[in-house]
């Protein structure tokens, strides 16, 4: 089966695709993946073939330039998956008679989470107006016939036969909204990351706090300097990654019981965590819960609310605002998340939860069987 992978240059949307794509490839299937260029050497890590479009700093042009070589070759392929950002993948395979799937890497979202998402923040908050929205999916469009006059809704409206979600159903909010038939949640997506550097990891004398804000979120000097304030004289070891626009030597004084980088393999300091304190991003959520470690959430934008929420409601940690943070806060709020046993017996059944779901290996199967059913009508 040969399949055509398409997708925006943003690293939550991307990342756990690559273990599903990793999955299909090694079922004997020819997936080729679109991207931009700076993402070809993970794509052919994982044994995909790979087809760049150019890259643009602006959202618009970047949907325009995988649009067009999108409609280039399309038609070569069996099957069209595309991740749910990228609203024009259902009309792709739709013009070239192609059976299409929708990958989902934030939660599944109807109205009432879209609202959510666009009104907390970040750079698609101009979209909660709906005639910038509607002038902005015309102009991106361009001519393409559409269910509805609004690329969010799109989204929201317009989904294929199948979708496949990087989450629980009982994660999910307004789970009831989303059929068993058409939504399908697979967990998390851990699979094998290649590193170009060695990580050691400092020795642990006690319990570890891991902190990082993603890949967006990482210019919050100060703070960072609010958790060297929270967590110096504190008997636990702290490791901290704050991304590549922090110069790391004009956060001062870095006390012995912090380890501070500017980018750490999560997957293996979630394993040995005791805690994280993390943006909120889906993904970093999600693969918390695979190690069964307990957050303190500080969300920022987009979709990271609501899952601070999820993550306060189901006793998995704590929410705090960014807004209000002090490294008092801060402090007390990991501390009780480490030692609260209500906490931690939910933490437990949700890692269960999760490692029971499937990850990429259902995702793969269900791509399959749906191909299967496909030929068989």
């Amino acid at each position: 089966m040969k399949i055509l992978f398409i997708n925006l240059p943003f690293s939550g949307h991307i990342y756990p695709t690559l273990g599903l794509v990793e999955k299909l490839v090694h079922r004997g299937n020819s997936v080729t993946y679109l991207l931009t260029e700076e993402w070809k050497d993970k794509v052919l890590e994982m044994g995909a073939d790979f087809i760049c479009y150019e890259d643009s700093k602006k959202f618009s042009i970047q949907m325009k330039n995988a649009y067009q070589i999108s409609i280039k070759v399309a038609h070569e392929f069996d099957l069209i998956i595309y991740e749910h950002l990228f609203f024009l993948g259902k009309h792709i395979a739709e013009r070239f008679n192609k059976p299409v799937i929708r990958v989902i890497t934030s939660p599944a979202t109807n109205e009432i989470l879209m609202k959510e998402f666009i009104n907390s923040g970040g750079t698609f908050r101009v979209f909660r107006f709906k005639w910038v929205c509607r002038r902005w999916t015309k102009k991106v469009s361009n001519g393409v016939k559409l269910k509805t006059d609004s690329w969010l809704k799109e989204i929201t409206e317009n989904p294929p036969e199948l979708n496949l979600v990087y989450t629980t159903k009982r994660f999910q909010p307004c789970a009831e909204d989303f059929s068993e038939k058409k939504f399908k949640f697979l967990g998390t997506s851990i699979y094998h990351r290649n590193k170009k550097n060695e990580f050691l990891l400092p020795e642990l004398k006690n319990n570890l706090v891991y902190i990082s804000l993603g890949t967006i979120v990482n210019k919050a000097m100060s703070f960072y300097k609010k958790c060297i304030t929270a967590f110096k004289d504190e008997n636990v070891t702290v490791i901290m990654s704050v991304g590549n626009s922090i110069n790391i030597s004009e956060l001062g004084e870095i006390p012995k019981n912090f380890y501070i980088y500017s980018f750490v393999p999560q997957l293996e300091i979630l394993e040995k965590a005791n805690v994280f304190i993390t943006h909120g991003g889906l993904n970093s959520v999600m693969e918390s819960l695979y190690f069964g470690v307990p957050m303190v959430v500080i969300p920022f934008m987009a979709d990271q609310p609501t899952n601070a929420q999820q993550v306060e409601r189901l006793n998995l940690g704590k929410k705090i605002s960014h807004k209000h943070i002090t490294s008092d806060i801060l402090k007390k709020s990991t501390l009780t998340v480490l030692n609260d046993s209500t906490i931690t017996q939910s933490i437990l059944l949700m890692q269960k939860e999760i490692r029971n779901a499937g990850g990429n290996e259902f995702g793969a199967d269900l791509i399959i069987q749906y191909m299967d059913n496909k030929m068989i009508k």
